[in-house]
């Protein structure tokens, strides 16, 4: 072989064997069975290749560099990678047609939308299949605007857009796709949409930053930072939806259940119903004639106030919305490690991650900020802990640092108390942090219909600013309280004077013009 040969294979024999010690490195198992990953490798965006037409003007001014961005984030169940999911709490398998006893002539659907933070998704709906919803009825509906990307596997796990379509289809859920991103009111638009051609009369949807209980250890009285005030209908039904049976004992049902128990009650009770909120609404069931006689969601306010808008003319119209209690839903910003502890599996410990951490200084100020209530809350969360514990009977919740139990109600308490404490961690800081999450994926850089993730999280506030400017044109008047801060009726809309202004002095009336005593406006 001469030399200029050798010269030429060298280099490709020495990746080669690189190549095989990273993998036997990557996949090395330690005694316990865990993959030893890799350290995390610093993201370093490639410089774009330069196809621009030569030009004469000055460079533009960048923005400063980020000086804190969050880790990249991880599979969260890395067993669904190579196996079927695990079987599920067996008093949470749903029975079959279950829906028919409850007068119901097929099973409304579960639209849950995604448009980023996967691992976010996965959460939400692992602990819906786990709680007892049957796979088969869920539909998660991907509106993140990157086409058959996410189908054809060409978005890798660092991209915001990022959705695995093999690993929902192992779970036995069902996958749709917008034809485009759409906003907030679109999608939900676009759940009507799908009501309509699959002629469902009625329909469910959820949000992706939910973890949701059945009540497998009954009654739960712990207040949630999302929760509102339940509405009754008499003392049977206070009774019945605050004092539920536990799992394996008489009576008990899961939240699946629970919900098609309130479709049918309230079809019987003949109201006029437009929507019901299970925590507000992470979780609502839907009558589509509702949606239609009120023209369904405003395009033009596309994010934040929308629901403002379409619940206020839902009420206007004489549609009822209550807050019914069907299970444990937690409102959270943060990501199990591992949800194989959706399915009470013994060796994981159930914990959670912060996939987008505030900066060590915010942090450290908040924790100085709040050390002493803090301090006096969690003497007061535990005084009432023991207190239910001892009343009901129960056994305190596990603590996490501890080996978990192998009976999967046991196993529950650890796990519920690990989504209460999700759900504080979301509020820590009052609403400052609840969106925080959207943001944590920053990478995919060069992938199909890639889309700067700050710059799409900028855009995102500056049109719902812009919406909010379309809800007070509309209607007149800035806050969420339609029904009660204001006579307004549907037929109102676009045709009233800012409420939060003073008529200047030529404006006013005069005298002669005013209406005689005892004459009505009509309303």
């Amino acid at each position: 072989m001469n030399i200029r040969v050798a010269r030429s294979i060298l280099p490709i024999l020495c990746a080669i064997v690189l190549s095989f010690v990273l993998f036997y490195a990557y996949t090395i198992r330690s005694g316990g069975g865990d993959v030893l990953h890799l350290p995390s490798i610093p993201f370093i965006k490639p410089k774009p290749t330069d196809r621009r037409p030569p030009t004469t003007h000055a460079p533009p001014s960048f923005k400063p560099t980020p000086t804190f961005t969050p880790a990249a984030v991880t599979d969260p169940f890395p067993l669904l990678a190579t196996s079927t999911p695990p079987p599920i709490p067996e008093y949470n398998i749903p029975r079959p047609n279950l829906h028919a006893e409850y007068g119901l002539d097929r099973a409304p659907p579960l639209y849950i939308g995604f448009t980023r933070q996967w691992p976010m998704l996965l959460q939400a709906v692992v602990s819906y299949i786990t709680a007892g919803w049957p796979a088969d009825g869920i539909f998660v509906v991907e509106n993140t605007g990157v086409y058959n990307s996410n189908r054809d596997g060409k978005l890798s796990l660092q991209n915001p857009f990022y959705l695995n379509h093999t690993t929902l289809k192992r779970l036995g859920v069902n996958v749709l796709q917008t034809p485009v991103l759409l906003t907030f009111a679109q999608l939900q638009n676009f759940f009507l949409h799908e009501a309509y051609e699959h002629d469902h009369p009625y329909y469910f949807y959820s949000h992706q930053d939910a973890v949701v209980f059945s009540f497998e250890d009954g009654p739960d009285n712990t207040h949630r930072p999302s929760d509102g005030e339940w509405d009754f209908y008499d003392e049977n039904d206070k009774e019945d939806m605050m004092l539920p049976a536990s799992a394996r004992q008489p009576g008990y049902r899961t939240i699946y259940e629970n919900c098609l128990r309130e479709l049918n009650q309230t079809l019987e009770r003949g109201e006029r119903w437009g929507i019901r909120w299970f925590q507000y609404d992470h979780l609502s069931l839907v009558n589509r004639e509702a949606m239609e006689a009120v023209g369904g969601y405003d395009s033009m306010i596309p994010y934040y106030i929308s629901d403002c808008d379409f619940n206020g003319k839902l009420l206007m119209d004489g549609w009822t919305a209550k807050h019914r209690r069907v299970g444990i839903i937690n409102d959270v910003s943060s990501v199990m490690t591992n949800l194989g502890a959706l399915y009470r599996i013994p060796h994981i410990t159930p914990n959670f991650s912060d996939p987008n951490p505030m900066t060590p200084e915010r942090e450290a100020k908040i924790k100085a900020d709040k050390e002493k209530a803090e301090k006096e809350a969690e003497e007061k969360k535990k005084e009432e802990a023991a207190k239910n514990a001892t009343e009901a009977g129960k056994p305190a919740p596990a603590r996490r640092d501890t080996p978990m139990p192998e009976d999967p109600v046991e196993y529950f308490r650890a796990l519920n108390q690990l989504g209460i404490d999700m759900g504080l961690h979301k509020y820590r800081d009052k609403d400052n942090l609840r969106n925080t999450w959207q943001v944590t994926q920053r990478g995919g850089v060069g992938e199909p219909f890639y889309y700067d993730a700050m710059g799409f999280g900028r855009a995102f506030e500056i049109l719902t600013e812009a919406g909010k400017g379309v809800y007070r044109e509309k209607w007149g008047h800035r806050d969420c309280d339609l029904i009660s801060g204001t006579a307004l009726r549907m037929e109102d809309q676009w045709h009233v004077e800012k409420d939060w202004e003073k008529p200047k002095e030529e404006d006013k009336p005069k005298e002669e013009n005013k209406p005689k005593e005892g004459k009505k406006d009509g309303r």
